[in-house]
């Protein structure tokens, strides 16, 4: 009964991610842990999160064998598992390619915190190295993030995406919201300042 709740709470984060524009096409791919199997939820691949069903989840072990259900997992399991073998907190993974973070990732710069609700929730988002989509080296990178730094609720993927996590999906759905609205806000404050910094500079030049 609980696998089926969850099934149903990941369609409606995958909904919710895709209508959010946090991701495009069949980008993106999202997780939840089933404790009392050793196990985890993710959806499979080549399925937009727009258009998840239940029966897109797939049950796989910690060892990334597929349990139950039809397809393949998401080629970006790997570090889905990584992540909960290193941080036993963590119950839900949303990894998606949000526009304004991605910015930020491709020059490889940690998420600037604005705001006083980004620097007390997100305290601090670093970068993963990049490596290719679904490797096993991508897989260590994001991994190594999220070991080295055991409190950090997300953190940028260079030159791909983010990977947001929480102590369940609608958490780790709301951390990666925050950290795109809060990438909108950084790139808005210094759009400002370079705007502020050229017309300081014209009225020194008058």
């Amino acid at each position: 009964m609980k696998e089926e709740l969850l099934k149903k709470e990941l369609v409606h984060i995958s909904h919710k991610v895709y209508s959010r524009g946090l991701t495009q096409a069949t980008g993106g791919n999202i997780s939840v842990r089933v404790s009392e199997r050793d196990a985890i939820l993710i959806k499979r691949s080549g399925i937009s999160l727009g258009e998840v069903t239940k029966e897109d989840a797939l049950l796989l072990s910690m060892d990334g064998e597929v349990l139950e259900g039809y397809g393949t997992p998401s080629k970006e399991y790997r570090f889905h598992l990584g992540i909960y073998r290193t941080r036993p907190d963590v119950h839900a993974v949303v990894h998606c390619h949000p526009n304004y973070a991605i910015g930020f990732a491709c020059l490889g710069l940690e998420l600037p915190l604005p705001t006083v609700t980004a620097q007390k929730i997100l305290s601090h988002v670093p970068v993963a190295e990049a490596a290719p989509s679904g490797s096993e080296e991508l897989a260590y990178y994001v991994t190594e993030v999220f070991e080295k730094y055991p409190d950090i609720k997300a953190a940028l993927m260079k030159d791909h995406g983010i990977c947001a996590v929480g102590p369940s999906l609608e958490a780790a759905y709301n951390i990666a919201t925050l950290v795109e609205d809060t990438a909108k806000q950084a790139f808005i404050k210094l759009q400002i300042q370079a705007s502020l910094s050229e017309l300081s500079k014209k009225e020194v030049m008058k």
